[in-house]
């Protein structure tokens, strides 16, 4: 009579031991794992702060300029040029290794007016006024005025 029961009790767990590795139930259950999927993690870009701290409010609904589409940034890691190639296109005046290093540093797609916006952000720069700055970097707290030293056979007697 008691193994009757004990039958029932081990065909029971031998049946939810073999339930719990169908994927279905697992989900149904609610034990499945959902993973994100890595392809389609997007990276932000950073907050960059004028140099001038001119901040001007976003635009509603319009895209943010400082992101580059995960489409088109695939597309320039899978079809980026040829190191050779662009190294060859480089002025004969360099180095083989200078010619190298900055075809891996993908000169081909710099800005070429990057300096005149360096300069232009440099004249902001000095224009704007440094009192701000200056007030949190070099601050001063209340001067303490130095008391003077305690005589201790004066206070004994006190």
């Amino acid at each position: 009579m008691r193994s009757r029961p004990l039958f029932v009790l081990a065909l029971l767990v031998g049946a939810s031991v073999l339930a719990s590795g169908c994927t279905a139930i697992r989900q149904a259950a609610g034990t499945a794992k959902d993973t994100p999927d890595e392809f389609a993690v997007v990276t932000k870009a950073p907050l960059v702060i004028p140099p001038d701290f001119n901040l001007h409010p976003p635009v509603p609904g319009a895209e943010p300029a400082n992101q580059v589409e995960p489409t088109q940034a695939a597309e320039n890691a899978l079809f980026a040029a040829d190191t050779a190639t662009v190294a060859s296109t480089l002025p004969g005046t360099m180095s083989p290794g200078e010619r190298y290093f900055l075809a891996a540093a993908a000169v081909q797609n710099s800005d070429p007016a990057i300096r005149l916006h360096l300069i232009g952000d440099v004249k902001n720069m000095r224009a704007a006024d440094d009192s701000f700055t200056n007030d949190l970097l070099f601050w001063k707290g209340p001067t303490v005025v130095p008391a003077a030293p305690v005589d201790a056979d004066a206070e004994a007697r006190r």
